[in-house]
């Protein structure tokens, strides 16, 4: 009887942990969506400045190198965020940051206060 228990416990563990990954994958896609707005944010900027230097034929807008920097730093984090989200499709390790006087089961993923020797969630022996 304590063994059907034990799957059943362990098999919502999983299914939590597996809701867990999929809330923090549509997460990293909301912030890799907002860091695509700002970067056609500063290409319609750039496109902007060179633009209007050409009609006035003035020289390039030192500003220009700078957008073009930010632009490379975005792109830049968004390559590691999805870096992050292949990363947990494919159920590599992630660390995630546990709150100040907390730790994360490592059965299950679930936060846990530090003092406590088994997991809340699953039961697991907290390391």
């Amino acid at each position: 009887m304590s063994d059907i228990f034990g799957k059943l416990k362990s098999g919502a563990g999983k299914v939590a942990h597996e809701a867990d990954k999929t809330a923090h994958i549509k997460r990293i896609e909301m912030q890799i969506g907002s860091t695509n707005k700002q970067i056609e944010d500063h290409y319609q900027k750039l496109g902007e400045m060179v633009y209007e230097a050409k009609v006035k034929g003035e020289p390039e807008n030192p500003e220009v190198a700078n957008i073009q920097t930010k632009i490379t730093d975005l792109k830049q984090q968004i390559a590691v965020r999805e870096q992050e989200i292949k990363d947990i499709k494919e159920d590599k390790v992630v660390t995630p940051t546990a709150a100040p006087g907390k730790k994360f089961c490592t059965s299950c993923g679930k936060e846990n206060d530090a003092a406590v020797k088994f997991c809340a969630e699953c039961g697991a022996k907290m390391g």
